[in-house]
């Protein structure tokens, strides 16, 4: 009987299903290794944050910096704590909340949202995907609040963490690696428990050392599994540690 033929490709995924293997494990624990030696700086991205607050936090980050989104989250959930009291402002009230005249979009965003679900008989922040999506959310968005806010068991990929995973793996993945492909890839490491602050923590640390013009390699909680330190830094690999 002939032996089925092996694929350029499905060889490929069978060493990229080796490699996911092989450093799991080690990433992470570098991966919680890095929340226990670092503040984590985004304070929705965090176990215990209700689906509105992620909501908030999410839509703030988009398109401007930490410093500006942190300071301004604090200050729009003092002016609206709840998804109710946001769904009865004005743009006035808004925009005095928001702080930044370049956030009048932010703002016009969250209004869009909050008007769209209530539009819809649903007076809160949805624990489904595919509604959150509907209303313009990104995919990434989306995974956070189920995650933070609802406890799901979902990988939550920005475009920080997509480049650091690539990174990580790039011996095993094309050039241009799909986002579906990334995200089979984020949902594989994922560990069993503490999904949330695992997530939390790997979002924050490819944000600050996994830059995309240069990546702090040396400052990194991972360096032995990833393929593009070990390609551009002298540090050993997970091979040849004792």
């Amino acid at each position: 009987m002939q032996k089925p033929t092996v694929t350029k490709e499905t060889q490929s995924l069978r060493e990229l299903v080796e490699a996911l293997r092989t450093k799991k494990g080690r990433i992470q624990e570098g991966v919680f290794s890095w929340a226990g030696s670092n503040i984590a700086r985004y304070p929705w991205r965090s176990v215990g944050s209700t689906p509105y607050e992620v909501l908030i936090g999410e839509i703030l980050i988009e398109k401007t910096t930490y410093a500006v989104a942190t300071r301004v989250y604090g200050s729009f959930l003092r002016h609206f704590p709840s998804f109710s009291a946001l769904a009865e402002a004005n743009e006035d009230e808004l925009a005095r909340a928001l702080d930044f005249s370049y956030l009048k979009r932010h703002g016009t965003f969250i209004k869009s949202v909050i008007q769209d679900l209530l539009k819809k008989g649903i007076a809160g922040v949805p624990k489904d995907s595919y509604a959150l999506r509907a209303l313009g959310l990104q995919a990434h968005n989306v995974n956070a609040i189920m995650c933070f806010g609802y406890g799901l068991h979902l990988a939550v990929i920005d475009s920080n963490v997509s480049r650091m995973l690539s990174r990580l793996f790039r011996n095993n993945l094309p050039s241009q690696p799909s986002r579906g492909l990334i995200q089979a890839i984020g949902e594989a490491l994922l560990p069993d428990f503490n999904a949330g602050h695992y997530n939390s923590s790997l979002l924050d640390l490819a944000d600050r050392i996994c830059s995309v013009a240069r990546p702090l390699c040396v400052q990194c909680s991972v360096p032995d599994v990833c393929d593009h330190a070990s390609a551009n830094v002298d540090i050993p690999s997970i091979d040849n540690k004792s």
